[in-house]
């Protein structure tokens, strides 16, 4: 099983991260900074809508990673010219060795 998640690791992102900075006037002058390259597996993650759920226009996608890596709720990766804004993340139930993102596409 470890021989398919491996295989299945055949896409490269790049982690960014936020860094929150204000100039004098305290205005937020932030930015994104590109971090490491790594290699992901990745699925679309539905379409449509659920139950009680609103109407989505945007894609959504599951991004699984080798841990450990450095991204959270103020990350985006960068795929395939998208960025992928990271909504939730969580431990991969299958395996513990590994991080499941949920994304939401947004044109780079």
């Amino acid at each position: 099983m470890a021989d398919e998640f491996a295989g299945a690791l055949c896409e490269r992102v790049v982690i960014e991260a936020w860094v929150a900075a204000r100039d004098d006037a305290g205005a937020d002058v932030g930015h994104w900074q590109a971090g490491p390259e790594r290699l992901a597996a990745i699925e679309p993650d539905g379409a449509g809508r659920g139950d009680g759920e609103a109407r989505r226009s945007r894609r959504r996608w599951r991004v699984t990673l080798r841990q450990p890596v450095a991204v959270g709720l103020t990350s985006r990766l960068r795929w395939d010219g998208l960025l992928l804004v990271v909504l939730a993340m969580e431990p991969d139930p299958r395996r513990r060795d590994r991080i499941m993102l949920r994304c939401e596409a947004r044109e780079a």
